[in-house]
C-alpha cells in the first residue's frame, strides 16, 4: 500500500462546480481502484491524502498533477507501508480546512509557506482526525457528508447539486 499527501493552488473558486466535479469523479474512480482518501479545500489551496495500492496511487497522482483545475502541485508525503487505510470509509472525503489554525495559509503575496516533513505528518494526522469526525458528525462545507447521511445518499445529493 502507498500513502501520499500533496498540496496545490486551486485555480477555481471555493466550493464551485469544479470542486464538486473533482469530488464526484474521485468517489467513483477511487472506489473502483481500492483507493481511499480525503480532500481539504482551503482559501486558495487543496490538500489531498491518498492511500491505496501503489500501482494505482502513483499513476493517479500523475493525472492529478496534470489537472488544470489546480497548479503548483507539491507532494509532501509519498511512501509505501502495510498499514490499513486511516480513511477506510472514504473513497474520498471532503471538507474545508482552517488553514490559519494549522499555519498553512497562503502568505499575503499568495506564496505558500514551507512545509517540513514534521508539518506534513501533522497535516496527515489532522486529515485523519477530520475524516473520522466527519464520518460521525458531518462536515462544515457544502459538499461534506452530513450527520447520519449514508454514502449513497451523500453521492445522490452531490450528483443532484451537479445537475442544478
Amino acid at each position: 500500500m502507498h500513502q501520499l499527501l500533496y498540496r496545490s493552488i486551486a485555480n477555481e473558486e471555493e466550493f464551485g462546480d469544479s470542486d464538486l466535479d473533482i469530488l464526484l469523479k474521485a468517489l467513483e474512480f477511487n472506489a473502483a481502484k481500492g483507493i481511499t482518501g480525503y480532500l481539504w479545500r482551503g482559501r486558495g489551496q487543496f490538500f489531498q491524502a491518498l492511500h491505496g495500492p501503489r500501482v494505482e496511487v502513483l499513476p493517479l497522482m500523475e493525472r492529478i498533477s496534470a489537472d488544470p483545475r489546480h497548479s503548483e502541485v507539491e507532494v509532501l508525503i509519498s511512501e509505501d507501508g502495510d498499514a490499513p487505510s486511516p480513511f477506510a470509509e472514504w473513497a474520498m472525503g471532503y471538507d474545508y480546512v482552517a488553514e490559519d489554525v494549522l499555519g498553512i495559509s497562503l502568505e499575503e503575496d499568495n506564496s505558500r509557506p514551507m512545509i517540513s516533513p514534521a508539518k506534513a505528518r501533522e497535516i496527515w494526522g489532522k486529515m485523519i482526525e477530520q475524516s473520522h469526525s466527519e464520518a460521525e458528525w458531518g462536515g462544515a462545507s457544502p459538499y461534506s457528508r452530513k450527520p447520519t447521511e449514508s454514502m449513497d445518499a451523500w453521492i445522490k445529493r452531490l450528483s443532484a447539486a451537479r445537475g442544478r
